[in-house]
């Protein structure tokens, strides 16, 4: 039932599940070269269209008084069949007498070029279309060279619309010319090339009688003879963490498995926190596989709880990813506004988001005539650049040669996608020693949870106390610290304050280190509950991922309380003098002034220190602790 749910929310497709084996086809080229119309003529011959649609699309194109043309069976909506061009990348599943493919139409039109890099990334094949009665555009060889970027050194040519040109074998040759050329220039090798009809049928299928001339393949026998190596890099096993959920008493890890197998009972290493585990159980409505490869959507149990966050990487102990801090890329820039080498960007990999900047760029690459700029120049729009990266913290990645799957990220600024990439690691090694060392493994002792729950009235468990600086945290958690202790039960407080003082002194306000403390304190909280103590932590903790993080790594043990305060009233009470500091712009990065506050969506307890007195509140929490952790009446 789990990843039946996580189905119907659209976490895990069938596409995703089961193409894995299938080849994927991408057609590029310049707009109204006729990648649509192709597709459209090929479903159209493989009896790929449904019951009437193409007769139903011929009427309405007679009543608009337009000619019909195959590009319309793919255009979903009004708004493209009006405007003429496809603006987005369609999938298309075909069926030869030899086998499937997945075809890819990756839009032409230069606004929606980002929307070609997504398709080309992920393709096995790649086909460029070029209109033989135009010949060579600026799209043609912006895409060719875009091909080449992503890795794909080979490519299918096919010579469109020849029915333009009364099918005139001079004309091909000299645009066969002029293209291989560039393509040499660029090191693309051409594997065939075709010259077709799109809208007539020629060579698509069936031999043209229009050519006698072409004496070599049809696009299908092309596409039927290619050597497609499915197997590539499936030893590399890479499950980038999509979300845990808890399922009853279990966490399930859910993610993908992007290349590899995993079995139950494999050791894992879950990166980049470098924690060694072991597979449990696989979670799958209604029965479980014993093995589960590239392609398939997997929910995960572990043998050992472990902290497991979005955007980490499931891998073996060989072939692991890298770990980078730094490291190159080259860059596709899709915006109008200006590289800002002081901005912080929010770089997407796999399924991770991390805060990083460009601190460099080393060249700018003019596709139209290969010549490379240096210098102070930024990027404009659609310009392709090889740059480097910083990142803040350490992201688990592969280089796009060894693994492209793993290797395909986007840049954001302000939730708008700015820029696409993959990366290059040629020279940059792992930085893997930045982390621990993945030979060091957890040690398991002999005194158990069970055997000091059993020598106290109480289990272990983290009491997390969030609200603004002034709700209240640190005045209720002392108070209730003293109530318990002096009920025999084994209680600390970890205060935020206290713990800048010492274990996180040095750490800034800056929402990386902010991320960093509470970390820590998590880390310092889960000892305390493996020592059999009920641990209260009084911080400000501003961010609910931040605060599941927290969580996820003593789920069981850990309640959330929401000490609830409005800014007004913290300020009124701002014993500290802290508020009127920031107010003055004395103290940056202060939480409720200059940097925000999430409030919890779903708290285990709320104590709502503006309606509550002081001793209210303490009796509330302490009540409360008591009921959830007590196992003797005390």
């Amino acid at each position: 039932m789990f990843l039946k749910s996580l189905d119907q929310k659209g976490i895990c497709s069938t596409f995703m599940k089961n193409s894995s084996r299938i080849p994927k086809v991408v057609i590029v080229g310049h707009v109204d070269h006729g990648k649509s119309s192709l597709i459209g003529r090929m479903m159209y011959d493989l009896q790929e269209v449904p019951n009437g649609k193409y007769e139903e699309l011929k009427k309405v194109s007679e009543k608009r008084g337009m000619e019909f043309e195959f590009a319309f069976l793919l255009d979903a909506l009004q708004a493209e069949r009006d405007q003429g061009i496809t603006i987005d990348t369609t999938q298309i599943f075909f069926k030869t007498k030899k086998r499937k493919y997945v075809f890819i139409d990756a839009p032409g039109h230069k606004e929606f070029i980002k929307n070609m890099i997504t398709g080309a990334s992920s393709a096995d094949i790649a086909i460029l279309i070029v209109d033989v009665s135009e010949g060579i555009k600026e799209q043609t060889k912006k895409h060719s060279y875009i091909l080449k970027l992503l890795g794909k050194d080979e490519v299918i040519v096919l010579f469109n619309k020849m029915d333009k040109i009364s099918f005139s074998q001079n004309r091909f040759s000299s645009v066969q010319k002029d293209l291989k050329d560039f393509l040499d220039k660029i090191n693309i090798k051409i594997t065939s090339e075709i010259p077709i009809s799109a809208k007539n049928g020629d060579n698509i299928f069936h031999k043209s009688l229009n050519m006698s001339w072409y004496m070599s393949d049809t696009l299908c026998d092309v596409l039927d003879k290619f050597n497609y190596d499915d197997s590539s890099n499936r030893d590399f096993l890479r499950i980038p963490v999509q979300d845990i959920y808890k399922v009853s008493d279990k966490r399930v890890i859910v993610g993908r498995v992007e290349s590899g197998k995993v079995r139950i009972g494999d050791e894992i290493l879950v990166m980049p926190s470098n924690e060694r585990v072991k597979i449990k159980s696989f979670e799958e409505w209604p029965k479980s596989k014993n093995i589960y490869s590239e392609g398939d959507c997997v929910g995960i149990t572990l043998t050992d709880q472990i902290f497991v966050d979005k955007g980490n990487i499931i891998s073996h102990s060989f072939n692991l990813p890298k770990l980078m801090k730094t490291f190159e890329a080259n860059l596709f820039w899709l915006t109008e506004k200006k590289l800002d080498f002081k901005k912080k960007y929010y770089l997407k990999i796999n399924t991770g988001e991390y805060t990083v900047n460009i601190s460099q760029i080393n060249k700018i690459i003019d596709t139209q005539t290969l010549e490379s700029k240096t210098g102070n120049k930024l990027p404009k729009k659609n310009d392709v650049c090889e740059i480097v990266i910083h990142s803040s913290q350490l992201i688990p990645m592969d280089d796009f040669k060894v693994n492209p799957k793993t290797s395909r990220f986007c840049l954001l600024d302000d939730n708008e996608i700015i820029a696409g990439g993959i990366v290059n690691l040629d020279n940059y090694p792992d930085q893997r020693e930045l982390t621990s060392d993945p030979n060091i493994r957890s040690e398991n002792f002999n005194v158990t949870a069970v055997d000091r729950t059993s020598k106290s009235k109480h289990r272990s468990g983290i009491i997390w106390m969030t609200g603004l600086s002034g709700s209240g945290k640190s005045s209720i958690a002392k108070e209730v610290e003293k109530k318990l202790f002096l009920k025999d039960f084994n209680v600390f407080t970890l205060d935020g304050d206290n713990l800048r003082m010492g274990l996180n002194k040095g750490l800034s306000f800056s929402a990386e280190d902010r991320t960093e403390n509470i970390r820590r304190t998590a880390e310092v909280a889960k000892l305390f509950t493996d020592a059999g103590f009920i641990v209260i932590v009084s911080l400000i903790s501003p961010y609910r991922s931040e605060r599941k993080k927290a969580r996820d790594i003593k789920p069981e043990y850990f309640r959330e309380i929401y000490v609830d305060a409005s800014i007004d009233t913290c300020i009124k009470r701002d014993v500290k003098g802290l508020y009127a500091k920031a107010i003055r712009r004395e103290i940056k990065n202060f939480t409720g002034i200059s940097s925000p506050y999430e409030k919890p969506l779903n708290p285990d307890l709320v104590l709502s220190t503006e309606k509550e007195s002081l001793e209210q509140s303490v009796l509330k929490l302490e009540n409360y602790i008591i009921e959830e952790f007590s196992t003797k009446n005390s």
